[in-house]
């Protein structure tokens, strides 16, 4: 590996040094400030930055022998949107059209509703019986409302829990052998769908109080049934209420959940579908092409992009951008297990700073890693789930499975790489669709 030490006035112009002598897939070891020029506190500061880039069988890259990445996502860019260097969204990318067809596409995806339209005179037993399903789910997830400090409780204490609301839903929907054999083959379609086991029960018994017999015995009908019951259970970003004080909201999440493509997608949102003035904020200098490709999104829109390195440069940073509806900012991956990184990321977004915490998890990740990345992201106070990769996912019920047993309120879903189309704004139902699809 090469290494090499560069200095500078600042951070861009730093990045700038090193992509031109080592190329954009290097990597920032660790960044500094020194003084020089002075005796002690009286010399000029400097920044200096040590990055490192893997040999590839030829001598050090330079600028003018290699094409930068950020160069190539730019002209592939302009490329696919008529050849011009910084298109009209409104124009070229038909934002509205592009939406309609993807609520037309979840559409087409939902099972048809199979339950028949409820008298409004049910509307009070209907509710009592989602909030009982609602009590008793709860009290197998290990207090779901409390923010994450801990680990989750066992499977043990959730099982206990559940036990007493369990045995009252089981004698009011069954009363013999062969109805709990119908009841077993039930759990198994919601299985299929990775829901958990003890989940998948409960969905089915209390399903059953909503459907008659012949319903029961017709898999289409309750996969419709369920959906409605699973629907009821997802909980959604509340949406703000309209005032002119400033949303800051950041990324947070493992490595390689795509939280910087998420980046550019909301900005795309909001500046075409809200009307909002956005500015985008890095917190990833780790790796050089992750912040150009940041850059070039910002050049696209429009939107000015900032490069961050301490909780200082943060504040700063916050408040040239105060006249902004919306500041997005994008942090690097961090593993989960690595607890320095997490409480650097903890001082970057302190509670002062009033940002909204979106914890980006990819939906093709086991059940069990997703269960752990919540709980150790948990030191950064977390506010709302996004859900990536939706495309990648065999099972969606892992979705439903970390938002019951954490009760984050769910905010976006992505299902793809284009920028701005491939992300939804959450749905329960549409969700519960998804799940059941």
């Amino acid at each position: 590996m090469l290494v090499k030490v560069f200095e500078s006035e600042n951070m861009a112009s730093a990045l700038k040094k090193v992509k031109e002598t080592l190329g954009p897939d290097a990597l920032i070891l660790s960044t500094r400030t020194i003084r020089k020029g002075g005796l002690g506190v009286l010399g000029k500061p400097i920044l200096e930055v040590t990055a490192a880039v893997e040999p590839s069988g030829e001598a050090a890259r330079s600028v003018g022998t290699t094409t930068p990445v950020a160069m190539r996502e730019k002209k592939a860019l302009a490329s696919s949107r008529g050849g011009r260097r910084r298109p009209s969204f409104e124009d070229e990318l038909s934002y509205d059209e592009i939406w309609a067809e993807n609520r037309a596409a979840a559409t087409q995806r939902a099972v048809p509703e199979a339950t028949p339209r409820r008298d409004p005179r049910e509307f009070d037993t209907l509710r009592g019986e989602i909030d009982e399903l609602k009590s008793m789910m709860r009290g197998f997830i290990n207090e779901a409302r409390t923010p994450v400090s801990g680990s989750p409780g066992t499977a043990g204490d959730e099982l206990a829990a559940a036990a007493p609301s369990r045995r009252r839903a089981r004698s009011g929907a069954n009363g013999t052998k062969g109805n709990e054999e119908g009841l077993d083959g039930l759990v198994a379609l919601l299985r299929e769908r990775g829901i958990d086991h003890e989940a998948a029960e409960t969905i089915v018994r209390f399903a059953c109080q909503r459907a008659s017999d012949a319903q029961r015995r017709d898999p289409e009908v309750m996969r419709a049934i369920f959906a409605d019951v699973i629907g009821d259970l997802i909980r959604v970003e509340a949406k703000p209420p309209a005032q002119k004080q400033q949303r800051r909201l950041a990324l947070i999440g493992p490595t390689g959940v795509g939280k910087t493509t998420t980046i550019a997608k909301l900005a795309a949102d909001h500046l075409l579908h809200g009307g909002k003035s956005v500015a985008m904020v890095t917190i990833d200098t780790f790796r050089i092409a992750a912040v150009e490709q940041l850059k070039v999104y910002g050049e696209i829109m429009n939107v000015p992009v900032e490069v961050v390195v301490s909780p200082k440069q943060m504040r700063g940073v916050l408040n040239r951008h105060r006249d902004k509806d919306l500041i997005l900012i994008d942090t690097a991956g961090r593993s989960p297990r690595d607890e320095t990184s997490l409480n650097e990321l903890a001082d970057i977004l302190a509670p002062e700073l009033g940002t909204e915490n979106h914890l980006v998890l990819s939906a093709a990740t086991r059940d069990e890693d997703l269960y752990g990345a919540v709980t150790r992201f948990g030191r950064v106070a977390i506010h709302n789930l996004i859900f990536t990769k939706i495309d990648e996912c065999s099972q969606a019920g892992a979705l439903f499975n970390v938002h019951l047993r954490h009760n984050f309120p769910i905010a976006y879903l992505t299902n793809g790489q284009r920028v701005p189309e491939d992300i939804l704004v959450a749905d329960s139902k549409k969700i519960a669709r998804m799940i059941m699809g």
